[in-house]
């Protein structure tokens, strides 16, 4: 089966690849102590020092972005800790399967689907009880739900010595993290959302608080790929310490988005991520269609959306692939129930009104009834008035 290559990925990751990403990953793969990629590594890991707003160590690991949420929890809690597990949907789950994989007690802070963690509500969870670590998604992917990452460090902060964990999968490089300012101990992301890269890096930061813990725990990192130690001199000096090979082409690829990031400006990325969401939210408002995330926490990269009556989520998905363009459904209690739009990465405003256009003419070929063309000016409208 031959796959159509002007399929538009509106997916929530992996996303849009640029074609200069794509030259970079082309490009001949060679040892992982060659001096040439050294430097190129080298350069990467300070560019992702500034994406992740941090003067501390940052860490690139060949996996997931699921890695990343393992590595984070494995290295900062240690069998019998109590874990305060902050679940806005279902990614926020995943800390607590790895907290009970490595023996800690998750106290799970369950939030109803499509409303964030309230920074009150956190502060009334952490009282009474001495927690070893806090965890939270900033956006999580499967609500479009942003949580208030800072104002909960915060919290912790003042209240606890607990350490910070945030999951920035759906986040980092689209939407502002400041891990130093805000004071996240650890920070997990991935390659495959607005970083944009192909799937297949774990990208994380840790502070020298995590650092030095490591040398002091009672047991022993229950993850020897993920133990921060193990590729700790890597991570500092790429071209002279070796501990697991590294995905060369990936890495030539972190480098060459990384220099693009920067080149647009964190700032300038963060505020075309925002009109754009706010384009696309506008749209299907206009088109009558309800929001899984609440007003007022809608994450600028990723949107879920409810289905009106009648439309079926295989159809509608399957006419949108037919249209050329890819997005996903809902997951957990609301699978079937809705569609999800990621507006990430490279996303330019051509994608946004292509996704919106297919969403409409989707729409109409299955019978929901509405003026064909109202999302669109709506989109149009919204991007006019925030430019």
């Amino acid at each position: 089966m031959s796959m159509n290559e002007r399929r538009l990925v509106m997916a929530t990751g992996p996303t849009i690849v640029d074609p200069k990403i794509l030259r970079a990953l082309s490009k001949p793969t060679v040892s992982s102590m060659d001096p040439d990629f050294g430097e190129i590594f080298k350069r990467a890991l300070e560019d992702l020092k500034k994406v992740f707003m941090t003067k501390d160590d940052v860490f690139v690991v060949a996996g997931s972005g699921t890695l990343a949420l393992e590595m984070a929890v494995a290295n900062v809690v240690e069998p019998g800790d109590k874990v305060l597990n902050i679940v806005t949907g279902f990614f926020g789950d995943y800390f607590v399967k790895i907290v009970e994989a490595h023996g800690a007690i998750p106290k799970i802070l369950e939030i109803p689907w499509g409303k964030p963690a309230k920074p009150e509500i956190v502060k009334e969870a952490l009282k009474g009880e001495r927690f070893k670590a806090v965890t939270v998604t900033h956006v999580e992917t499967s609500t479009g739900v942003m949580n208030p990452i800072r104002e909960i460090g915060e919290i912790v902060h003042e209240l606890t010595d607990a350490y910070y964990v945030v999951d920035s999968v759906c986040s980092l490089g689209g939407i502002e993290v400041r891990v130093d300012d805000w004071q996240i101990d650890v920070c997990a992301s991935g390659s495959q959302k607005c970083i944009a890269l192909p799937p297949g890096l774990a990208l994380l930061s840790a502070n020298k608080r995590v650092l030095d813990y490591l040398e002091k725990r009672k047991t022993p990192v229950n993850f020897w790929y993920g133990d921060f130690r193990n590729w700790l001199p890597v991570m500092r000096e790429p071209t002279k310490k070796y501990f697991a090979t590294p995905a060369v082409n990936l890495i030539y690829a972190l480098a060459e988005s990384l220099e693009m990031i920067l080149a647009e400006g964190l700032e300038n990325r963060f505020r075309r991520h925002h009109i754009f969401a706010e384009a696309f939210r506008a749209a299907m408002k206009a088109l009558k269609l309800r929001l899984v995330a609440d007003e007022g926490c809608a994450a600028d990269t990723v949107t879920a959306v409810y289905y009106p009556e009648k439309i079926e989520d295989l159809v509608f998905r399957n006419e949108m692939k037919n249209r050329g363009i890819a997005v996903a459904s809902t997951l957990g209690p609301l699978k079937g129930k809705g569609f999800r739009v990621g507006h990430m990465g490279n996303v330019n405003q051509n994608d946004i009104m292509s996704t919106i256009a297919a969403i409409e003419a989707t729409l109409k070929s299955l019978g929901y009834n509405f003026n064909l063309g109202v999302g669109l000016a709506e989109a149009e409208n919204k991007i006019l008035s925030l430019k």
